[in-house]
């Protein structure tokens, strides 16, 4: 019987140390205070709100402080964004889930279920700035931006039947 009691005590405790933790800062003076986060399994979908890609969502409290936590993401590095709009659906040109918000802010990071990032807040009016993350993996995605542009420019110059 404490054979069963320590094994059922170490699944527990091993299972409660495997929740990620994604936390930040948003001014609540430029940004809405709902916060995305997204699973982003298609590259092409990267910069955009999509209904399909959102895992979750909070609310910033007064002070802009949010947080995500769970033990819902796979065990697997994966590519995960975390996205202010000031978008509502009752504007046709600005609808976020249409998947276009001229007014948004995102950052794109690989996460896994057991890590935790902070995004703090820049004094120098950027959402963003240094992240601080206990998984370096996560922090080699962030040269992302680069990659995006030179990904549109390629995209542009090759000729097919799609793009004909």
């Amino acid at each position: 019987m404490k054979y069963w009691l320590t094994i059922l005590t170490v699944l527990l405790f091993c299972n409660t140390n495997a929740q990620y933790s994604f936390s930040g800062n948003v001014d609540n003076q430029r940004w809405q205070n709902t916060v995305y986060l997204s699973l982003v399994e298609d590259y092409r979908k990267l910069s955009g709100l999509y209904s399909e890609q959102v895992i979750a969502k909070t609310t910033a409290d007064s002070l802009g402080f949010f947080e995500f936590t769970g033990n819902q993401l796979e065990n697997a590095h994966r590519m995960y964004r975390i996205h202010v709009d000031n978008c509502n659906g009752s504007e046709p040109e600005s609808n976020h889930f249409g998947g276009h918000c001229p007014d948004s802010k995102e950052i794109v990071f690989i996460a896994k279920n057991t890590d935790t990032i902070n995004f703090p807040f820049s004094f120098d009016a950027q959402m963003f700035c240094d992240i601080v993350a206990n998984n370096q993996k996560s922090l080699a995605i962030m040269k992302i931006d680069s990659l995006k542009e030179d990904m549109r420019f390629a995209y542009t110059e090759i000729r097919s039947e799609a793009s004909r």
